[in-house]
């Protein structure tokens, strides 16, 4: 009998120290992420999915930029200084015209139109090159403010043909001019054949007064 009891305390003995040695081999595998070194818990392993930390997410690169350039920026002195006169000489032309539209028969004051509509379109194309300069108004000649209305018609087509035939001569220097940008060299070339037809059609209407 002393002997059985001896055979069954070897025996708990012995399975003892193996649950022992399995559950110290089983906390050493918490770095593989079966168990926690230090507790022996349920330690999952990393999930490369996680979300990160919020002082560590990834900062997505700023979009890049679409802002356009400026069109005044691409200018040098020589066009600003052939904007300012050319817009100088243009409002005056558009203060013509819209004393012209209010006075003289019907053929002038169509005609006036004509030239006003052309040239206020020519002062937004100048403001689109150089938006940052400031814009002066116009005035007709004061001479013709004065003259009666039999005179006034002569004497306004006779201005007319004046302010055009400048107009002319500055815009065709302006398009050869090596000095001026070349989106300026592209307005004064574009703006000539407008400038013409206006000249022809003043000489036309002088011609059937």
């Amino acid at each position: 009998m002393r002997s059985i009891h001896v055979f069954h305390g070897s025996l708990a003995l012995t399975l003892a120290l193996t649950l022992g040695l399995t559950a110290c081999d089983r906390r050493g595998q918490g770095e593989s992420g079966d168990l926690s070194p230090q507790t022996g818990a349920s330690n999952p392993a990393p999930d490369d999915t996680a979300d990160l930390p919020s002082d560590t997410a990834t900062v997505a690169p700023p979009a890049a930029s679409t802002a356009m350039q400026p069109a005044g920026a691409r200018l040098n002195p020589a066009d600003e200084s052939f904007i300012a006169q050319a817009s100088q000489a243009n409002e005056t032309e558009i203060a013509t015209t819209a004393l012209g539209m209010s006075r003289g028969s019907a053929k002038t004051q169509e005609l006036s139109r004509m030239l006003n509509g052309d040239h206020v379109a020519l002062r937004d194309r100048m403001t689109e090159l150089s938006p940052n300069r400031e814009l002066s108004e116009g005035t007709a000649p004061a001479d013709l403010n004065d003259l009666p209305d039999e005179a006034f018609e002569g004497k306004l087509l006779a201005t007319y043909r004046t302010q055009h035939e400048q107009a002319i001569r500055a815009f065709t220097d302006a398009s050869n001019d090596p000095t001026l940008s070349e989106p300026l060299r592209g307005l004064a070339s574009e703006t000539l054949p407008t400038l013409k037809s206006h000249l022809q059609a003043v000489t036309n209407a002088q011609g059937s007064e």
